[in-house]
């Protein structure tokens, strides 16, 4: 099934990260309580601030589920976007 955003929404999937503890274990993001980052997957025609394969980050509650751990949100509510470097 494809996702296809309309208007201004923005299709987000979380971006796992692993963080290493010093005697070599790694903790996924959700155990560390970090600020979980977003990747973007799909975005509607009139979204002009991200771009599908951005890093975001989002405000939390302003979402909705959409399916297998997509979230759908609209544009306003990314704020922040990672640069590629």
């Amino acid at each position: 099934m494809n996702l296809r955003p309309l208007h201004n929404k923005v299709a987000l999937k979380e971006v796992k990260r692993e963080t290493a503890t010093t005697s070599g274990i790694y903790l996924m993001s959700d155990v560390t309580g970090e600020t979980p980052v977003f990747g973007v997957v799909a975005i509607g025609p009139k979204v002009v601030d991200v771009k599908v394969g951005d890093r975001v980050l989002i405000e939390i509650g302003k979402s909705a589920m959409a399916d297998s751990g997509t979230l759908v949100i609209e544009e306003q509510y990314i704020t922040t976007v990672f640069d590629n470097d």
